[in-house]
């Protein structure tokens, strides 16, 4: 009787220490998928990978390109939003991209505890959608009308077309800094998602990043500002 409750005893704690080591596990995947979401969403808006090469174990330079390759992007929009053409200036392209990652530093959010349903893991993200192009719309659209009296009053008439360009854009881009120095968000969103699992990596989906992409900044209820009229420079172009 002694014996057998000994080996009872015995076979109890082993089970308690393996009950132990799983909560372990599972307690070590939850913070490693969280701080994986953390330092995802950084170093593509924020520009510091270094929290997200640790967590995933990619290449410095790869990370950086992601980073680089978002606010391109993201100057490219703002460029076709306000008809700015600046691709091939050599001060406002640069300034644009310069804007844009301004505008990606300022992303606010937050990533909760990851939590399993039905055995797979989810990390729930909460995105403030930043609000600068409805933040902005007054003071653009106040611009643009500004501009347009001077078209008509024929101000730009003996402008070259690329001066002419150059300075709407400038005064857009000005708005556009000057905005970004008090951020305004929209109401945060909270996005699910769902960590896939592999026997060497772990990783969110293309439709889940896109789902974060979509939040960060805010493109709804906005519309382009009215667009300005040609001047003689352009008409002599087109």
């Amino acid at each position: 009787m002694f014996k057998t409750s000994k080996k009872f005893s015995a076979f109890i704690a082993c089970l308690l220490m393996f009950s132990m080591l799983l909560s372990g596990c599972e307690n070590q995947k939850k913070s490693k998928y969280k701080a994986y979401v953390e330092s995802l969403i950084t170093a593509n808006y924020v520009g510091i990978s270094k929290d997200y090469i640790k967590a995933t174990g990619a290449d410095e330079d790869d990370a950086d390109a992601l980073y680089l390759q978002n606010a391109s992007r993201l100057a490219n929009n703002l460029a076709t939003y306000y008809d700015l053409d600046i691709s091939g200036d050599q001060e406002l392209a640069p300034e644009m991209f310069d804007l844009a990652k301004t505008i990606y530093s300022k992303c606010k959010f937050s990533v909760g505890d990851a939590y399993v349903e039905n055995n797979v893991y989810f990390v729930d993200a909460t995105i403030y959608p930043i609000d600068i192009l409805n933040q902005s719309d007054a003071a653009v659209r106040a611009y643009v009308d500004e501009f347009n009296k001077k078209v008509a009053e024929g101000l730009y008439n003996d402008y070259e077309r690329e001066t002419y360009e150059k300075e709407f854009a400038r005064g857009i881009m000005d708005i556009l800094t000057d905005e970004s120095q008090n951020m305004t968000y929209k109401d945060p969103v909270t996005i699910k998602l769902r960590i896939l699992e592999n026997d060497k990596s772990f990783y969110i989906s293309d439709d889940d990043f896109r789902a974060i992409d979509a939040a960060i900044l805010n493109t709804t209820e906005v519309s382009m500002p009215d667009e300005k009229p040609a001047t003689e420079t352009d008409a002599e172009g087109e």
